[in-house]
């Protein structure tokens, strides 16, 4: 059977669907939840430097805002995830719709397999609709 899953996501949470056919109804089959971004950004302590003469110590900007690492680590985390599913050949089609800035790391994490298994981009944050707003949206 042609099943397709459709990947609905932002850095905080994702939603993964799968259905055979349009009129067919959808299952929802798994659910991500980014736990480091509920974290307060400012909870960790920024690494500090000493001054070369006397006792003063700044705090130094990281490279990567740790929002962004986060993030990123997300995105890694739902690519072996779509791997693990075109590998088991769960799906053959994949449909992704997600915020642009998160699409551009979910771009960076996903193999060429599933990239070429990709049908379908949105970019828009559909995440926080119910199952049947994100269903009418998508096949508008």
């Amino acid at each position: 059977m042609n099943k397709t899953w459709v990947l609905v996501a932002d850095s905080e949470k994702a939603r993964l669907f799968e259905f055979g056919h349009c009129r067919e109804p959808w299952a929802e089959t798994a659910c991500f939840v980014n736990t480091e971004a509920a974290r307060s950004p400012g909870a960790e302590r920024q690494p500090r430097v000493q001054e070369r003469i006397g006792s003063a110590r700044h705090a130094i900007e990281p490279r990567t805002a740790p929002k962004d690492k986060a993030s990123a680590r997300f995105a890694a985390t739902l690519a072996a995830a779509l791997r693990a599913g075109r590998d088991a050949h769960r799906f053959q089609s994949l449909v992704i719709a997600a915020a642009p800035r998160f699409l551009g790391a979910l771009h960076g994490e996903l193999g060429k397999e599933v990239q070429q298994c990709v049908s379908r981009e949105i970019r828009r944050n559909l995440s926080g609709l119910d199952s049947g707003a994100i269903r009418g949206y998508l096949l508008d």
